[in-house]
């Protein structure tokens, strides 16, 4: 066979060719000495990529593999030989259920085609076999009457008149002359299929066209398609989009396979490691159960190393990265560009933007993006999600990241890195800066990033995009790049406070004051501690720790001779004192904040150090002067020229305090007009985290009120915005409150 000679003149040994490949010495050497006649598509897929063939020795190659296959009686290939149902499927409850619905639903009145089901998904997730148990299992007429499979990710798959020979040779009697033009086997097959009640499947398709002849008017039966592609242009059929196992199911799967208990904790972890994807779930399997020796940690340390991972996951012919190979090779040479750069992203989903910037300099566009990422989602390797977003699972990162090690070269690799990192530190400032009273000047890298249109649209993007540009900001202080650490921090400190939520404000802040002690500037290092200081106090509720980071802070800022920074640094004392309850001596803070404000004239400074102190009042029990300070900050706030997007910030969170101190005084009348307005700003904000914090203020007011129906409305809206803000403790306050309300309607 040709294989040993393409081998042979690449100088590869099979243990060498069965590494690269990811197919197994043993099976490279059955295909050479012919005892393997007919090795699956993705086998030979993978072994034609690991030899680096041209595409005529390609279609040399693929062609020869194909001499083995049995010929149908008019000359074309026959691919009738159904799958094996698998005696051991587990999981996929619902796609069963659902799958199945479909397919046994009485036909409806007038209705003159069967049901048609498209089952579509990214490689490994076992749509063929989920095809057949569901049919096997169908209450009328079980099992499968006729399949072929379509060779859809072959070189030269069936063509529309060759798969209805393939159908018309199973469904007449032996003998009889099958038509050899499209429009005679056409015509046959809807003779044949007329008032039929059989079930077809139609396995791997390429495209419509190979599926379009088969749907005739009178076929009482069902047909089930399977393909990479949704099959967009088919008309009438549904489709069902088949991804990843849940966890559980994926876990099940393996329990199954090896005989163990669900719930071992090394099994979950082998099931994770395997991204719930049933071929590679089953190829773990496989292993561990032809290795009697092996436990099943052992194999979790074998899959624990990424480069290693996809290499791993092959048993005999059965081979992970073989069956990514299939869909890789029918990209275009840009479209494979695409997805092995998407490999550079860090985050668990990305926007368009973001793939784009991982394509580097160049006159890649935006349209050219979007297509591309059409064509990867089309082919199932990569999963569409909702809201413009995009995802690449776990081993199909680890296939794009090989495929980007063995087809760009170091310096290509490094230059895309270091663009995306340039363009993510750029669009991090670019998007902080719509929170910030002065916002960052001045070019921080030379790749310019994305800009935004409003404030939402940058918190979008930052909550979004978190993994990446963190990710970036990190590279950049591993490398020291100091002023650029310092700045993107500088941009971000005032969005802090509109996302406390997310966890990690302690460690950007820790590094960028280490950052701006390097550059040797007193007064920036005062004020990056300062930020450290609000994330211990907001974040970790560290408030000791918080309180020795403010002092610091305090005197890094005398040392300076800068009275701004020395009123943040006692800003963030007085936040401190308060988290410690105490209470005299955070007041005394506050006022010497609020003092040193005043003699700069600096009202970003002033306004929160006066909520602060409205906040001290409430805490301290005086209700009535926290409602005057923070009526006096309101006036203050709205007559100054203070920049919209801190105004509004400090805007919400004074009357946040303000319908605090009313509530406990028993106003709630004008309690309620108090949440009104803060829930307007929220909105003119387009705010989840806002509007789930007024709504919960309000809904509170109207149950003290007696007005649970519209407590229970608001509280209701409430949880779903925190839900979607991923604040974890107000969305547990608010259910709790929402569950007492419902109990007393």
């Amino acid at each position: 066979m040709l294989l040993r000679e393409y081998r042979e003149r690449a100088v590869f040994s099979l243990e060498h060719l069965a590494e690269l490949s990811g197919v197994s010495d043993r099976t490279i050497s059955d295909i050479e000495r012919s005892v393997s006649t007919a090795p699956q598509r993705r086998t030979l897929l993978a072994l034609v990529a690991a030899l680096n063939l041209t595409e005529s020795e390609r279609d040399e190659f693929l062609r020869a593999a194909r001499l083995g296959k049995v010929t149908t009686g008019s000359g074309g290939r026959s691919a009738s030989l159904e799958p094996r149902r698998l005696p051991d499927f587990t999981g996929r409850t619902s796609e069963i259920a659902q799958l199945l619905a479909f397919l046994d639903a009485r036909t409806a009145t007038g209705r003159t085609v069967a049901p048609v089901a498209v089952v579509h998904g990214a490689p490994g997730m076992g749509k063929t076999a989920l095809a057949v148990e569901a049919l096997h299992r169908r209450a009328s007429n079980p099992s499968v009457a006729f399949f072929v499979d379509l060779n859809g990710l072959d070189a030269i798959p069936l063509t529309p008149l060759q798969v209805l020979q393939a159908l018309l040779k199973q469904a007449l009697p032996p003998g009889r002359l099958i038509p050899k033009a499209l429009d005679a086997a056409a015509s046959l097959w809807r003779e044949v299929s007329r008032n039929s009640p059989a079930a077809v499947l139609l396995d791997n398709a390429a495209s419509e066209a190979q599926v379009r002849p088969v749907l005739t008017t009178g076929h009482k039966g069902a047909v089930v398609v399977t393909s990479r592609r949704s099959l967009a242009g088919l008309e009438g059929v549904r489709r069902f989009p088949l991804g990843p196992l849940p966890p559980s199911d994926g876990e099940a799967f393996l329990a199954e396979m090896l005989a163990l208990d669900q719930g071992n904790e090394s099994l979950r972890e082998l099931a994770t490691l395997c991204d719930h994807i049933p071929l590679a779930l089953r190829i773990a399997g496989n292993r561990l159960a032809s290795q009697p020796s092996w436990t099943v940690r052992d194999f979790v340390d074998r899959l624990t190393s990424e480069e290693r991972r996809l290499r791993a996951l092959v048993a005999g012919d059965l081979a992970v990265e073989a069956a990514f190979s299939l869909s890789y090779a029918h990209l275009t040479g840009e479209h494979q560009r695409l997805f092995r750069n998407l490999s550079l992203l860090k985050g668990t989903s990305f926007s368009a933007p973001l793939a784009g910037a991982a394509m580097g300099a160049g006159s890649y566009g935006a349209v050219d993006v979007e297509e591309g990422l059409d064509e990867l989602v089309d082919l199932g390797l990569v999963q569409a999600l909702t809201g413009n977003r995009y995802r690449l699972h776990d081993l199909l990162r680890l296939y794009a990241a090989g495929r980007l090690r063995a087809e760009a070269s170091t310096q290509e690799t490094a230059a895309l890195r270091a663009h995306l990192r340039s363009w993510l530190l750029s669009s991090t400032v670019s998007a902080g800066n719509w929170f910030e009273p002065h916002p960052v000047a001045g070019i921080i890298c030379s790749t310019p990033g994305t800009a935004f249109a409003s404030s939402a649209k940058a918190r979008q993007w930052l909550q979004s995009e978190t993994s990446d540009w963190f990710g970036a900001y990190h590279d950049a202080v591993s490398m020291g790049e100091h002023e650029k650490v310092v700045k993107v921090a500088e941009s971000l400190h005032w969005f802090a406070g509109i996302w406390e939520s997310w966890g990690q404000w302690h460690r950007l802040f820790t590094d960028s004051v280490s950052s701006a002690a390097a550059l040797g500037d007193k007064a920036r290092l005062s004020a990056h501690l300062g930020y450290l200081s609000f994330a211990f106090n907001n974040e970790r509720k560290d408030h000791q720790r918080a309180l020795e980071t403010a002092h610091l802070a305090l005197d890094a800022a005398t040392e300076a001779d800068d009275p701004a920074y020395q009123g943040w640094a006692y800003l963030y004392i007085a936040l401190s004192q308060r988290g410690l309850e105490r209470i005299p001596e955070a007041m005394t803070s506050a006022d010497r904040a609020i003092s040193l404000f005043e003699a700069v004239g600096e009202i970003e400074g002033q306004a929160p150090a006066l909520m602060l102190k409205g906040s001290i009042h409430q805490l301290w029990g005086q209700l009535d002067t926290a409602v005057d300070v923070a009526t006096g900050l309101l006036a203050l706030i709205r007559s100054s020229r203070m920049p919209p997007n801190v105004a509004d910030f400090i805007e919400f969170y004074t009357l946040q305090l303000l319908c605090g101190s009313l509530h406990s005084l028993q106003r709630y009348e004008e309690c309620l007009e108090v949440a009104g307005e803060a829930l307007a700003v929220a909105e003119e904000m387009e705010w989840h985290l806002g509007r789930a914090s007024a709504l919960y203020h309000r809904g509170k007011t109207y149950d003290a009120l007696n007005r649970r129906e519209q407590a229970a409305e608001d509280l209701s809206h409430a949880l779903r915005q925190a839900a979607y803000a991923g604040d974890v403790r107000l969305e547990s306050a608010i259910r709790e409150m929402a569950d007492g309300v419902k109990e007393r309607l």
